[in-house]
């Protein structure tokens, strides 16, 4: 891991997975979130 970095543990994951599906998203949905957060790189900001 680099300088800087952090990373969520199991228990974080499966609470951010419950409290998404709480909040109406399937389970698809939850686990493409997961695979985005873990997966993250900075992006350039796109303006509206």
């Amino acid at each position: 891991m680099m300088e800087g970095e952090s990373s969520m543990t199991a228990t974080e994951t499966s609470r951010l997975i419950d409290w998404l599906m709480e909040h109406g998203h399937s389970a698809e949905e939850a686990t493409e979130c997961i695979k985005y957060i873990a997966d993250y790189k900075a992006r350039p900001k796109t303006s509206k």
